[in-house]
């Protein structure tokens, strides 16, 4: 099981990683999901969402129009709650 500091440094640098993408409009859709979510995860979803914020911004930005099939090992509970988040935050605002 990891040590509660690791977990804790793991979304310090996932909370910084998502507000800093490089595309401002990713940053702030990620940087504010990951504010709301993040200190709820699990190192499991921790691990998972890692890996969804480190692909390409354009692989990513079709992955959650769903314009791609997103592949299986990124289709879990995560990506399907950005996903969700992403139609609220840019519905509402």
């Amino acid at each position: 099981m990891a040590d509660i500091s690791d977990i804790s440094l793991l979304r310090k640098k996932l909370i910084y990683r998502s507000w800093h993408r490089g595309c401002k409009e990713f940053d702030l859709l990620f940087g504010c999901f990951a504010l709301k979510h993040l200190h709820e995860f699990s190192i499991d979803q921790l691990t998972e969402y890692e890996n969804i914020i480190n692909l390409d911004d354009y692989e990513l930005y079709y992955y959650v129009i769903r314009k791609l099939s997103i592949p299986c090992n990124l289709d879990g509970k995560v990506m399907n709650l950005i996903v969700r988040f992403i139609k609220t935050y840019t519905y509402l605002h």
